[in-house]
């Protein structure tokens, strides 16, 4: 599910380097306890650099009762959680229709709030948070008229919306609690949303392994949810190990009607020592999956050039013109780095013209990377 966040749970032991619990594939032996696993076919056995028995060792609670990981050793919980999905099997996810896919930019500016700002800024998509338009308490639907959005955001008329579902644990789990997971999107739909990416429950390396591939099935259930309801979805393609890879990877090949995935390198796929490991495997994603497919990517610029080589187009998700604005930080490209430079406002003036130009400092500097695969055919 994720890291338990039960209050006052101890744990016996902690690994303090998180390294070493990376998945490192045919360098390493697979741990002794994977060989009678009931789960090795759809898990692939651990191969890591701790010492660990099985991936069972990554059960650090006191009293296993009061966690909320999908762990073998709360049986209630484990058992309640797999009939929750269906099972373990990502071939029982319902088909969807196949939907019109829509123009994208290269970048796509990320917006979170309206603040500091007195106008829409100029461009004509956006990115907002898929978790900015469920209230937190009833769980309801935020906005009951795509002016109300505009207003809120402070956006023009004739933006293309697009919907993030890239957050911390809190949200995405609101996600999954929400009554009616599949009226939510219809109704975004018919707020005038063209897209949405699937939330990105997690894959932690410290977790036992069924947390894993229970959050896998939920990425993929929601995207069903998601499609059915006439939105073309981003697959979230969160992954700890080659398995998962492949798993993903067979999960894309049967179903057409995906025209999209998504990824996120700002967290621990963004780790300079482990982000080629995951490059190397969207690569491998897209060439053996073997249709065109669109990436939306969130982080990791050092990545886009080799990705463009095979996904049909890869869309980028600004975050940090957006943060950076707030900061009062402004954009400068200095060859073939992104820098970011004081900026300061007078007290009360508007950011709006500093987001202007961050917005599109980001994106030549993002058209530029993808120039290069061009120059390079």
């Amino acid at each position: 599910m994720s890291k338990s966040s039960r209050q006052g749970l101890l744990e016996r032991f902690q690994f303090p380097n998180s390294s070493k619990l990376w998945y490192e594939g045919d360098s390493r032996t697979a741990s002794l306890g994977c060989e009678r696993c009931h789960y090795r076919d759809t898990c692939g056995g651990l191969r890591v650099g701790a010492d660990v028995y099985d991936c069972l060792s990554f059960c650090n609670c006191a009293d296993s009762t009061r966690c909320d990981n999908v762990c073998p050793r709360n049986v209630e919980h484990f058992i309640a959680r797999f009939q929750e999905i269906d099972g373990v099997s990502l071939d029982s996810v319902p088909v969807t229709p196949k939907l019109t896919e829509i123009a994208l930019p290269s970048t796509i500016p990320m917006i979170y709030h309206s603040y500091g700002r007195t106008r829409a800024p100029s461009v004509a998509v956006v990115a907002l948070s898929l978790y900015e338009f469920i209230d937190k308490r009833t769980g309801e639907l935020r906005f009951k008229s795509r002016e109300a959005i505009l207003d809120r955001f402070k956006l023009a008329d004739d933006v293309t919306l697009i919907l993030s579902g890239t957050d911390d644990d809190l949200p995405l789990e609101r996600w999954w609690r929400l009554p009616d997971r599949e009226s939510v999107p219809r109704a975004l739909k018919g707020l005038g949303v063209k897209l949405i990416t699937t939330p990105n429950y997690s894959l932690f390396d410290d977790v036992p392994r069924t947390d894993n591939i229970y959050n896998m099935k939920r990425i993929a259930v929601v995207s069903s949810e998601i499609q059915r309801a006439g939105v073309p979805c981003g697959l979230h393609v969160n992954a700890r190990t080659d398995r998962d890879w492949d798993r993903w990877i067979e999960f894309l090949f049967k179903r057409d009607e995906y025209q999209y995935v998504a990824f996120e390198f700002g967290t621990g796929a963004g780790a300079r020592s482990r982000m080629l490991w995951h490059v190397e495997h969207l690569c491998r994603l897209a060439k053996e999956v073997g249709r065109p497919l669109s990436l939306l990517v969130r982080g990791g610029l050092g990545a886009l050039t080799m990705l463009s080589e095979v996904f049909s187009r890869v869309v980028f998700i600004d975050t940090a013109a957006f943060i950076k604005a707030q900061r009062r930080q402004r954009a400068v490209r200095s060859g073939p780095r992104l820098l970011w430079e004081k900026s300061p406002t007078q007290k009360g003036e508007p950011i709006d013209h500093l987001l202007d130009d961050n917005i599109g400092v980001v994106a030549d500097h993002i058209n530029a990377l993808l120039c290069e695969r061009i120059q390079s055919r």
